[in-house]
């Protein structure tokens, strides 16, 4: 058995190295995460459990054992590399599978694959991943406990864990804004494959309930929740809305999940999104919808993190043509709505001319990052996110598919605030229709790219109504909590010095630190920085 941190991925042969006790660090309001390898011998083990420990102080009260959330990790097959991935065809794990389900606080059922008692084979490894969140009341200082492994025929070991938790504490709302898509609640989360058939449909109150499910698991993990269509305000015919019907149940759901961002599409009559016409035959429409729309944002104090995402990755003189005279509408309807595009305001092609002028919130994709022009736009007060999708660029970003290192899913919320970056933009986190199977078959874009747009897995097949987690969106929530950290260094010392802590571990979007231990210590600098009198 072997304590590892966080960054570390634990093939099932590997051989295992000699740390057997957790020591972590944390702020209050804080997930403090890390792994124990429990391996087999000859022999193999039989019905492996874990059961953790309150955390004790030496003053104070205690961290109740229900904040350790114990999982164990589900390996995914990677057969064909992604793009550009040095990495090498084998067994990833991933999926983490918790040993209670959230929605009932109780051992998962009926589940394809099985969270606890688990077997190992001879001579295998089995991770587990266990979070520790510390309460936002907890007394700064060290708290000790235990995870008891148990299994048939061995007498039970136990893992120390040794917690020290800092005198400064992360807020509820986070401070970087992100838009990470809708959730696809599709049957694949009500059923397994094989009892998939071209009729089923998850019904309303299914819906629903998975709807709020995927929220309270995105903010967990500091992301914004999207907003369901059914807390939206209803959208007359003659584009008028009717909020009253809602209006107390979105106000609870803002305040519940700490949104940090409300975007809104032109209403057409063909859906949701970029396809209608707002321009043209539903251009009365739309201004009397933006507007009623405006008004209603602005009574709730919700129109300062309100904006209208008015296009998609432009990427043709037309397209560009398309985003100005869009808000250029916007502009005469709303002048104070916000615009963003999923693009950046340097001049890529000249024919197409610039769209300055025309957006206040840009989301370049990493590849096509201008320092020089970011910077501009932020001195005169717009706002900059940024955006990732597949392998693209000639020079490496920190691509987001499975068979690249876990860092790269945390390095991008320093890079973001050495360049003032305040968000951060993902196009889906269940993209799992490619594949039917997301468990066994991890491509789920065009043949080549593993677990893209996938960041959950459906829960049906563990046992959950609902989605199961990765190390990888576990690794986003850290990046997260990084720039808190960073934030409140800012506050506390002055930007110039967590800018000299970033700079240690991330230059730009092709140039960062790859030794993750580098980054836990300038964590921990920071850390003592804030805490410094």
């Amino acid at each position: 058995m072997s304590v590892v941190n966080e960054f570390a991925r634990v093939r099932p042969r590997d051989a295992l190295g000699p740390k057997r006790t957790a020591i972590l660090t944390a702020a209050r309001n804080e997930y403090a995460p890390f792994q124990i390898v429990v391996r087999a011998g000859t022999g193999g083990l039989k019905r492996v459990n874990a059961v953790a420990s309150a955390l004790a102080p030496k003053r104070g009260n205690a961290i109740p054992a229900d904040h350790i959330t114990l999982y164990r990790e589900h390996y995914i097959e990677v057969r064909k590399l992604s793009p550009k991935s040095r990495g090498a065809p084998g067994w990833y794990p991933d999926a983490l599978i918790p040993f209670l389900d959230p929605s009932t606080g109780k051992p998962p059922v009926r589940a394809r694959f099985v969270a606890a008692p688990f077997d190992i084979a001879p001579n295998s490894n089995q991770p587990l991943w266990i979070d520790v969140l510390t309460p936002g009341a907890a007394t700064p200082g060290e708290y000790m406990g235990t995870i008891t492994i148990s299994a048939e025929g061995i007498r039970p070991l136990t893992v120390p864990i040794v917690l020290t938790v800092w005198d400064f504490t992360l807020p509820e709302t986070p401070s970087m804004r992100t838009y990470f898509g809708d959730p696809n609640v599709n049957p694949l989360l009500l059923s397994p494959p094989s009892q998939i058939t071209a009729g089923s449909a998850p019904d309303e109150a299914d819906q629903h309930a998975l709807t709020t499910v995927y929220a309270e698991l995105m903010a967990a993990h500091r992301i914004c929740s999207p907003i369901p269509p059914f807390l939206m305000p209803k959208v007359n015919e003659d584009g008028s809305i009717d909020p009253q019907p809602t209006d107390v149940a979105l106000q609870q759901w803002i305040e519940r999940f700490h949104i940090t961002g409300f975007p809104i599409w032109f209403p057409a009559k063909d859906g949701q999104g970029w396809k209608g016409d707002p321009l043209g035959a539903d251009r009365q429409r739309n201004a009397r919808y933006l507007r009623s729309m405006h008004t209603y944002l602005r009574a709730h104090h919700w129109d300062q993190m309100a904006y209208i995402y008015v296009a998609d990755e432009p990427d043709s003189r037309e397209a560009y043509n398309d985003v100005r005279a869009r808000s250029k509408f916007v502009r005469e309807v709303v002048p104070d709505m916000k615009v963003l595009c999923t693009k950046g305001p340097q001049v890529g092609n000249p024919t197409w001319g610039s769209l300055v002028g025309w957006v206040d919130i840009w989301a370049p994709l990493w590849p096509s990052f201008d320092a020089a022009a970011v910077k501009k736009r932020l001195s005169v007060g717009e706002e900059i996110w940024s955006y990732t999708a597949l392998c693209q660029g000639r020079q490496e970003t920190p691509f987001w598919e499975l068979d690249f290192p876990l860092l790269n899913y945390r390095i991008p919320m320093w890079i973001s605030w050495q360049f003032g970056i305040t968000g951060l933009l993902y196009w889906r986190t269940t993209n799992w229709a490619p594949t039917r199977d997301v468990w066994t078959n991890p491509v789920t874009y065009a043949d080549q790219y593993n677990m893209e747009g996938s960041l959950l897995y459906p829960g049906v097949d563990a046992g959950v109504q609902g989605f199961i987690t990765s190390i990888r969106l576990k690794q986003i929530r850290e990046g997260l909590q990084d720039y808190e950290y960073l934030a409140i260094l800012a506050r506390r010392r002055s930007r110039a010095v967590a800018q000299s802590m970033v700079k240690k571990i991330a230059r730009s979007w092709h140039d960062w630190d790859t030794d993750a231990r580098h980054l836990l210590e300038v964590r921990a600098e920071i850390a003592r920085s804030i805490l410094a009198k």
